[in-house]
């Protein structure tokens, strides 16, 4: 996993090289200074040197450690943000690539975390590992090299075991509360966003049902649960601050005693405990990298899992077929049962099909897997003549568009929701598909007209008018497959007939699937398919069904009977 974050770097290892090199100079002045300071202080007394040359000495080295602390975390920061918009910008083509069915087992709301949570997590790998590993092996071995020159080999004697001891252990403590608890944590961060996402979209139906109380104690038990593992983590940390701080201070003492042991001049005693104390510095930086370095793998792990997901195999990106539609042999499980069991079907261009049937009969997972929102267990779809699975999403895009029952609007407007299916769409051009589904009178009286707020997912919408806007939404994208899944149940009589009439107009130029439960709004079809059990059990016109005296006579005769008592 490390090898992949640091494949990342391409492009940004001279920013990465001033990044580490002013971490080690940064962090040598901070071990310098001191020790410069106290071999002064001597020769002040003595009036070798002046006080106000010392003073400007060190002030001059201090303002050199600050530009060098400022050029570190420019750079280092800039590397790291700049690796994150790469590593953004990569999910969001990786997500593209993945045809819808590959996501369907995926919560939104931990997806969402992955985006946002797991990129951020990842950002200390790049912008608090790199530099400070390498400023924690560099400059304590320049330190315990001034040291041996300033002091001899028996400070650096009593210093090393401790510097050893420290690196062999410190940075390991709980990292096999890390290991597990890492992934426990970002799958509990995943988990509260994926509620709070369920929360904030069900809102309207929780305060109905009143179940206000027990969604929070859900979500309190999984944020108690969640606290618990970053206790956990926490307690690792104190552990590691605490032997460190062990450690440290023994370091110094022990130099202390070695060095008056050997009758070291009380100058060179002070700048070797000065050295002893100041070489901690870049040595502890390491206490927090173990444990940041595996959860930011951790995190990065989530991530390069969607990349390592089955992906679409492209085909031509421009290839869009002609309406011609083909199922052969397929089939759809759902564990145990089977959804949609080895159909059969042909739809020539510019046919318009209609698929009814009872509910559970099959009839919207069929149609899913024209639109790669499921992938069949056997068999395939073609479109145009090549299988859909060999189909880049832009030719898959460029030649189907759905209206489902449920539509989903995006934050912004009316029109920004209308330029998603055409982005160069004028506006008489919106204003004429609008018109086309019905929805172009409500526009007009609104006081902002096109520009109109959507809420997320349509809210402050009615079902018909999300359903007429999603419609208005297709015929923009003019697709050479038009599939409406019960997309006029919202609508009245009246409104549906007209919206229909627009969409029936198409029949020749596009092909229609159009899957409903009305069965009278099928009657105009070229051909029907009608499903039971999964199955397709019957095909042809609606007039030949009603002879056939079959299923589709039999659901049309229930749906006489519901219009009558109507």
């Amino acid at each position: 996993m490390a090898r992949r974050l640091l494949a990342l770097l391409r492009g940004h290892r001279a920013l990465v090289v001033v990044s580490v090199t002013c971490r080690v100079v940064n962090v040598g002045l901070g071990v310098t200074i001191p020790a410069i300071a106290v071999a002064y202080l001597p020769l002040v007394a003595v009036g070798s040197t002046s006080l106000g040359l010392a003073v400007l000495a060190l002030t001059l080295l201090a303002v050199v450690k600050g530009l060098f602390r400022y050029l570190e975390q420019y750079t280092g920061h800039a590397v790291a943000f700049r690796l994150l918009t790469d590593l953004r910008n990569q999910v969001f083509h990786w997500l593209r690539r993945l045809e819808p069915s590959r996501l369907q087992g995926e919560r939104s709301g931990d997806l969402v975390a992955r985006i946002s949570g797991d990129i951020d997590r990842v950002e200390p790998f790049f912008a608090h590992t790199i530099a400070p590993m390498v400023a924690a092996i560099l400059v304590p071995i320049l330190t315990l090299a001034a040291l041996g020159v300033v002091a001899g080999p028996w400070p650096v004697a009593a210093l090393v075991p401790f510097v050893l001891s420290y690196l062999g252990l410190v940075p390991w403590i709980g990292s096999k509360t890390v290991a597990t608890a890492g992934p426990e944590e970002r799958r509990l961060v995943g988990q509260s966003a994926a509620a709070i996402t369920d929360i904030v979209q069900g809102a309207r139906e929780i305060a109905v049902l009143g179940a206000g109380e027990r969604v929070l104690e859900q979500l309190g038990r999984s944020e108690k649960e969640r606290a618990m593992v970053d206790n956990s983590l926490a307690r690792a940390a104190s552990l590691r601050s605490l032997i460190g701080g062990l450690l440290s201070g023994g370091a110094v003492v022990a130099v202390t005693l070695v060095g008056a042991a050997i009758s070291l001049q009380l100058e060179t005693l002070a700048v070797s405990v000065v050295l002893a104390w100041t070489i901690w510095a870049p040595i502890r930086a390491l206490e927090p990298i173990v444990p940041d370095t595996e959860q930011s793998l951790e995190a990065a792990a989530r991530l390069f899992a969607l990349e390592d997901m089955e992906r679409q195999r492209f085909g031509d990106e421009g290839s869009s077929g002609d309406g011609a539609v083909r199922f052969e042999g397929v089939t759809v499980r759902s564990g145990s049962k089977t959804l949609v069991d080895n159909v059969d079907l042909t739809i020539e261009p510019g046919t318009f099909l209609g698929v009814v049937g009872p509910s559970g009969s099959g009839k919207t997972t069929l149609v899913q897997t024209l639109l790669r929102q499921r992938d069949p267990e056997a068999g395939f779809v073609t479109l145009g003549g090549m299988p859909i699975a060999e189909l880049s999403p832009s030719a898959l895009s460029n030649t189907l568009a759905l209206v489902p029952q449920r539509p989903d609007l995006f934050y912004g407007t009316i029109a920004s929701n209308l330029l998603m299916a055409a982005p160069n769409a004028s506006e008489s051009e919106m204003r004429a598909a609008l018109a086309r589904a019905s929805l172009l009178d409500w526009v007009n009286g609104l006081a902002l007209g096109l520009e109109t707020p959507v809420g997320e997912r349509g809210v402050g919408m009615s079902g018909g008018q999300l359903q007429r806007l999603t419609l208005a939404r297709a015929f923009l994208r003019d697709p050479a497959v038009l599939v409406l899944d019960e997309a006029t149940s919202e609508l009245d009589a009246g409104t549906e007939a007209a919206v229909l009439e627009e969409v029936y107009a198409e029949r020749g130029r596009r092909t229609l699937v159009v899957v409903a439960h009305r069965m009278v709004t099928l009657v105009p079809a070229d051909v029907i398919a009608v499903m039971d059990r999964g199955r397709l059990v019957e095909l042809g016109a609606h007039d030949s069904l009603l002879e056939g005296d079959g299923l589709y006579a039999a659901l049309w005769r229930r749906h006489e009977d519901l219009l009558a008592d109507v």
